[in-house]
């Protein structure tokens, strides 16, 4: 599948871009302030951060094409400051669709991490464009100092094996991307690099790199807790452990939904219900055995499959 393809699917389940409410998706929604200087704009796409200097505002993000107005009045709702950078958290067109829109209107600079940075800029089929990448990094980048610090980091894939942690040392705020969205196992891509059984690994480096992160902001949904972030940090590299036992042993990803779902402190994201604001994808406990699809899929040495979601019929009966 290409990759222009495999992105139009992941952003609007294969539906064109043709109109926010027709497709189902929420609009956005007014600016919520997070802490002194860091605010958060959800709808149209992922989560667009705003963050707020002495001079100047950067924004983590800009979701789908065709929001760059309505990105920039919510950020006039707060301030009059120029907006002269973006940085993107991965290159899901969901999250970088209004980047020209800010080029050509605003001069801004964009950053991203490398492995985004190359499918940013690639030339492709369908109907995203390219989008320019002014700045890359690899592990670390420091943007400013004092209160207008910014730090970058890079541990590894998950999501893709491109996703960026944007880190507002002042604020103790910490903008996480896709590969943390709703607070429920993340959507893997395997096109664009996504792993399943590298993610425990690269959420708790960031965990345990980041300790002063006293918030974190979703690339969907809600801002959360450094607690709460720990205990799915905690679910995923359960998730993966379970799927290893359980292929060792010759069982299936149900047997191991079975498994998970044994531990009562894991309840929490295996729920029936769709997260609010949750564009696509199915429910927690969907996700949960999609990912366990994807693991044994990885463990076997077998090419993944991206799963979008997951018909509620074909997911096993809670034993």
């Amino acid at each position: 599948m290409k990759r222009a393809a495999v992105l139009g699917t992941i952003v609007l389940g294969g539906v064109a871009v043709t109109g926010l409410m027709a497709q189902g998706l929420p609009p956005i929604e007014p600016i919520e302030q997070v802490s002194e200087d860091v605010y958060k704009i959800q709808g149209a796409g992922g989560n667009t951060v705003v963050f707020v200097r002495e001079n100047d505002v950067v924004l983590i993000d800009t979701k789908l094409p065709g929001q760059g107005e309505g990105i920039l009045e919510q950020v006039r709702s707060i301030t009059d400051k120029p907006v002269t950078m973006v940085i993107n958290t991965h290159s899901h067109p969901d999250h970088v669709g209004s980047n020209a829109w800010f080029r050509e209107n605003h001069g801004v600079q964009v950053v991203a991490h490398a492995n985004s940075a190359a499918r940013m800029t690639a030339e492709t089929e369908g109907p995203f464009p390219p989008n320019e990448v002014d700045t890359e990094f690899s592990t670390y980048r420091a943007i400013g100092e004092g209160e207008d610090k910014i730090e970058l980091y890079y541990f590894g894939a998950g999501h893709t094996d491109g996703d960026a942690f944007v880190f507002f040392p002042d604020d103790r705020v910490l903008a996480a991307g896709d590969i943390y969205a709703w607070h429920m196992s993340p959507l893997i891509d395997p096109g664009s690099g996504g792993s399943m059984l590298a993610l425990p690994t690269t959420v708790t480096a960031a965990y345990y790199s980041i300790p002063d992160a006293e918030q974190v902001i979703a690339g969907h949904g809600a801002v959360h807790t450094r607690e709460e972030f720990l205990s799915w940090v905690t679910f995923n590299r359960g998730l993966v452990q379970i799927a290893e036992q359980t292929a060792q042993t010759g069982g299936t990803p149900e047997d191991a939904l079975a498994r998970l779902e044994g531990v009562p402190s894991f309840g929490q994201f295996l729920g029936d219900d769709l997260m609010p604001g949750l564009e696509y994808g199915g429910t927690p406990r969907g996700r949960a055995y999609i990912n366990l699809m994807v693991a044994f899929e990885e463990l076997r040495g077998e090419e993944p499959q991206l799963r979008m979601g997951i018909d509620p019929a074909e997911i096993p009966p809670r034993q």
